[in-house]
């Protein structure tokens, strides 16, 4: 009998996400304060014998992705555990996507952790927790986060956690419970153009990591702690984002980003009046009614 496994990988937001200016090798060292929410994909891995990895990737509504698979983190994923492994790991992938693309709230990552988990656990658990984030790193820096064994283990999502340096540093924490109201645009934010209109601004100042990890530990979601240094790149890149953001405002709500955009977040569940609001002047606005978990 072939083995299957089938998981939920989960989105984040980030509650705080400061950000350095580039190091000489590009990278942009980040403290970051990510935290999952109950908004998820489902991926089924049946490992096959003796045949070629099949990868479907699709929405939730029957669609295909629009991006070629091979390019996709879940094919890489897959791709950088047969080289760590030194074999062949042949299997059988499925993904129901509900997660928006390009939005901030690191689906593709929580897929490519969720295959290297349960490739890992299909395998034999031959690699440790240090050695899939260190494997995660290599395709993607918001990646390594989202490996929790001690959370995969028991199917829940991964815990909080302050990372930074370029994501491979994480210190996890304990988790917060409030609700979450998603605002999703019908478009997503370039991150490579968010960082780069990040690096054209000359007020950059260093953050204070203790700062970040005081707000995590005392579970502070005031809307004062919750900072992101790419939100003004992001609207400046993208004036459609500033131009909703600025809606919003006018009818009292005020939105902040997750990642690099397009995703924003307000804490807490919104009253009806506030949705109809939003609906009559934003229409093109998605509403996603979540919490952290």
């Amino acid at each position: 009998m072939s083995d299957v496994l089938t998981i939920h990988t989960y989105a984040k937001i980030n509650l705080i996400l400061r950000v350095s200016p580039p190091t000489s090798e590009g990278m942009h060292p980040i403290g970051s304060w990510m935290h999952s929410i109950d908004l998820s994909d489902i991926i089924s891995i049946e490992r096959i014998e003796d045949s070629a990895s099949e990868f479907d990737i699709r929405w939730s509504d029957g669609e295909s992705v629009q991006w070629d698979i091979e390019s996709d983190l879940v094919y890489r994923a897959h791709t950088i555990f047969e080289q760590h492994s030194g074999e062949r790991f042949p299997v059988r992938v499925r993904v129901q996507k509900h997660i928006p693309a390009g939005g901030g709230l690191g689906g593709g990552s929580s897929n490519a952790a969720g295959v290297l988990m349960a490739l890992n656990e299909l395998s034999g658990s031959r690699f440790s927790e240090q050695q899939l984030q260190e494997m995660a790193h290599e395709i993607g820096s918001d990646i390594p986060y989202f490996i929790d064994l001690e959370s995969f283990n028991t199917r829940k999502p991964a815990r909080p956690a302050i990372v930074s340096g370029i994501g491979d540093h994480i210190e996890r924490t304990q988790r917060v419970k409030s609700g979450i109201t998603l605002l999703i645009p019908n478009f997503g934010c370039p991150t490579g153009m968010v960082y780069r209109a990040f690096d054209d601004r000359s007020d950059h100042a260093p953050f204070d990591l203790s700062a970040i990890q005081q707000a995590a530990t005392s579970g502070n979601l005031e809307a004062s702690s919750i900072i992101n240094d790419l939100q003004e790149p992001a609207t400046n890149v993208v004036p459609e984002l500033k131009a909703i953001m600025q809606r919003l405002q006018s009818i009292g709500v005020h939105p902040h980003l997750s990642g690099s955009g397009s995703t924003m977040f307000v804490i807490g569940a919104m009253d009806a009046i506030t949705r109809s609001r939003i609906g009559e002047r934003i229409p093109e606005l998605r509403i996603i009614e979540t919490r952290l978990v």
